[in-house]
């Protein structure tokens, strides 16, 4: 089976996703997915992942179409989804301006996932609906003249200017996503699908448009780069917009031939007209099933082993999730040193993991970073920094973070008296 679908050129782009999500109710009961609170984030391709990004997001809006399947069960689905992929980004999806954060007004796009009655919502009111968690204190966004500044009460990705600044809410952890707006968006997905298959087997006289009007990407901005080869580098504004992308391609391409298993009903992508199943364990649990099982309720069984397995792939994610809340929180003082100059930077952090993502993202992308180190970062480069951890401690059994980061700045002062004062930025 390919690894990945089938793409005119090199395709990748950019999309952040985080080590933990949990699901949250807002004051009305609506239930969202959101990062946990001491959750890392991570930077990937989605290309790089671009057949297991589209199936695994049918087998959720299969799941969804099926009635019979609790709604725990699917709400799951779809919190194990995020945590592989990340959220979608439907803020940016759903509206026709390329910048949302600094503008009035919004405009909605024709079949948005959000389920509003207005066509045009104030900007204030638009952002309330993806970060219902968040205290005015904690995200805002800042107007002096015309530079326009999204205020985040913590440290998360930033682009400066590379990319919309929406995208710095995007990638924060005060961004949300209902989750009947993801779960929509795999029945669209799956429904197409299906669609798309039974007019494969009629001999059609003139072509017909599947849901129209369901795929409308907008705001795609590309650029050409070269590494080994020449490739296309996508600006794409939400990962939704990156999925429909991915799945145009993988049921246009004359070479993909999509059909769903005669077993487990998955879709997938075979490699000729013959083969029906997807795995060749598909293939003998069905003949085994065809030869042994003959009564009625075979199907009603066969799906309530199923529903009993996802039942079991629930309880270890819960307790997995369990054993790393109740991990010991480290913390410490780590230093950013510029290697050209000696300046450093000393600081004191409550999570050393996190700080240290920071800094590999700082390394990637040149931005992230400390505002005193910008000067330096545009005169010498990112890779002229380095980190390294001076002292890590663990959160006593009983303390409060309060008092654990009360310890911290004490041990930094600490730190402080070691090194040249005239070399801190």
């Amino acid at each position: 089976m390919k690894n990945n679908i089938n793409l005119i050129g090199q395709f990748r782009t950019d999309w952040i996703k985080y080590s933990d999500y949990e699901t949250k109710n807002d004051e009305n009961g609506t239930s969202y997915i959101t990062p946990t609170e001491d959750a890392t984030f991570s930077i990937y391709n989605p290309f790089d992942k671009s057949k297991e990004l589209v199936f695994d997001l049918i087998e959720i809006g299969d799941t969804a179409l099926n009635k019979e399947i609790d709604k725990e069960i699917i709400n799951d689905m779809v919190l194990d989804f995020v945590k592989e992929y990340g959220l979608l980004g439907i803020i940016t999806s759903s509206v026709y301006n390329k910048s949302i954060i600094g503008e009035s007004k919004v405009l909605l796009t024709d079949n948005n996932p959000l389920k509003v009655s207005e066509k045009i919502m104030d900007e204030d009111k638009y952002l309330s609906l993806f970060i219902p968690f968040a205290d005015e204190d904690e995200v805002y966004v800042r107007k002096l003249g015309k530079h326009i500044t999204l205020f985040k009460a913590e440290d998360s990705p930033k682009f400066y200017g590379k990319r919309p600044l929406v995208l710095d809410l995007v990638f924060s952890r005060f961004y949300c996503e209902k989750l009947e707006w993801i779960i929509d968006f795999a029945k669209t997905i799956a429904t197409h699908i299906n669609q798309i298959l039974i007019y494969k087997n009629i001999n059609l006289t003139e072509s017909v448009t599947i849901m129209a009007g369901k795929f409308k990407a907008e705001k795609i901005g590309m650029t050409i780069g070269v590494l080994d080869n020449p490739y296309i580098e996508w600006d794409f504004d939400s990962l939704k917009t990156a999925i429909e992308i991915i799945y145009s391609f993988a049921v246009t391409d004359k070479n993909n031939t999509i059909k769903r298993c005669e077993h487990c009903k998955k879709a997938f992508i075979a490699k000729s007209e013959k083969e029906k199943y997807c795995s060749p364990s598909c293939r003998n649990c069905y003949n085994v099933t065809k030869s042994r099982n003959k009564k009625k309720n075979i199907d009603k069984n066969i799906e309530k082993e199923e529903t009993e397995k996802m039942k079991e792939k629930k309880k270890s994610r819960k307790e997995a999730i369990l054993e790393y809340k109740e991990r010991p929180v480290s913390g410490g003082i780590y230093k950013v040193t510029n290697t050209v100059n000696g300046k450093y930077l000393l600081i004191n952090d409550i999570d050393l993991k996190s700080a240290e993502n920071r800094f590999n993202f700082f390394k990637k992308t040149g931005s992230g970073i400390h505002m005193k180190v910008e000067k330096d970062v545009k005169e010498f480069g990112a890779d002229k920094f380095k980190f390294e951890i001076l002292e890590e401690i663990e959160m006593k059994e009983g303390q409060s973070k309060k008092d654990f980061k009360e310890d911290l700045k004490a041990l930094e002062e600490v730190w402080k008296e070691k090194f040249d004062p005239s070399k801190s930025y």
